[in-house]
């Protein structure tokens, strides 16, 4: 275990290496980024959303968490602007097919247990390598600069399969040539991260505003590869552990070894057996068996807000 918890270091220090920015953004086109303030006018919501309109997120010690969202998002704008950046501010409802050079949707989490605190950010499902390098960025950036703790064990299937980035299900979401991410800046139910989302809320914009423009500045002279295929079929383990092999078959090798409730996203199905989705351009194919999964299709399910 400690092998591949250096392994997996050792690949986020890479990914965050090649993100190093001088502080200031180069390009010979104007940038234009999306900064939603999640759950703001959720009352507003289209009708293929519309069961998402009573969505009013978190709330604790007097605060809605839109208004702490609003805040940081407009305090994000400022500086994005002063760096040259074109920035729309955006409530629950995003514009159709809306495309940007990146998309951040601002959130606070909420939770019964107060003594949850830190911060998490999630991508859509399909691992895009545009999005998963603007994770990295923003996570580069606002660890340090907010001294939150990364909470990425609590990253939910509400975060991954977030309505906004879900261009393949709604009308109303960003472009799948917009990389995006879901941030959650911190707990609204915790005093600490409360008193930083709020004291402290010029601090976290910053960050935000640095993490995206480290981002726009670490674009491919080439550009961002094409984003892979959305998923269909959502598959989730019912048994306590299963085995995914490198092939469709008892046969291949184990690759890795799965536990209860762990959702995984199918490619193909070929008999009894399905292809996973890659993980971050992974080399090698991973398959599991039929009968150790939950089999769901992703179109069938109502929109998810985080």
């Amino acid at each position: 275990m400690k092998g591949k918890a250096l392994v997996r270091l050792a690949g986020l220090a890479l990914i965050l290496g090649s993100l190093a920015w001088s502080g200031t953004v180069h390009a010979t086109t104007p940038l234009r980024v999306g900064l939603q303030a999640g759950h703001w006018r959720a009352n507003e919501l289209p009708d293929e959303l519309r069961s998402l309109r009573g969505s009013t997120g978190a709330a604790a010690g007097g605060l809605r968490e839109h208004e702490v969202n609003l805040d940081i998002a407009q305090r994000t704008a400022a500086y994005l602007q002063q760096a040259g950046v074109t920035v729309d501010v955006l409530p629950s409802t995003v514009p159709p097919n809306y495309y940007a050079d990146a998309f951040v949707s601002l959130h606070a989490d909420g939770s019964a247990n107060t003594r949850l605190s830190g911060f998490k950010i999630a991508g859509h499902y399909r691992e895009w390598a545009a999005s998963t390098a603007l994770l990295a960025a923003l996570r580069a950036e606002y660890g340090p600069a907010s001294g939150s703790r990364w909470d990425g064990e609590h990253v939910s299937s509400g975060m991954r399969g977030y309505y906004a980035m879900s261009s393949h299900r709604f009308k109303h979401t960003i472009s799948s040539y917009t990389p995006g991410v879901i941030l959650e800046m911190g707990y609204l139910t915790n005093p600490n991260d409360r008193r930083l989302m709020t004291q402290g809320a010029d601090r976290l914009a910053r960050a935000v505003s640095d993490g995206i423009l480290r981002f726009l500045n670490s674009k491919p002279e080439d550009g961002w590869p094409a984003p892979p295929p959305l998923p269909e079929l959502r598959a989730t383990v019912m048994t306590a552990t299963a085995n995914v092999r490198s092939g469709p078959g008892p046969k291949f090798s184990v690759v890795r070894v799965v536990n209860r409730n762990r959702t995984l996203f199918v490619s193909e199905v070929r008999g009894e057996w399905l292809k996973l989705h890659s993980y971050r351009q992974r080399p090698g194919e991973r398959w599991i068996h039929r009968a150790m999964v939950k089999l769901e299709r992703i179109n069938d399910e109502p929109p998810q807000d985080s």
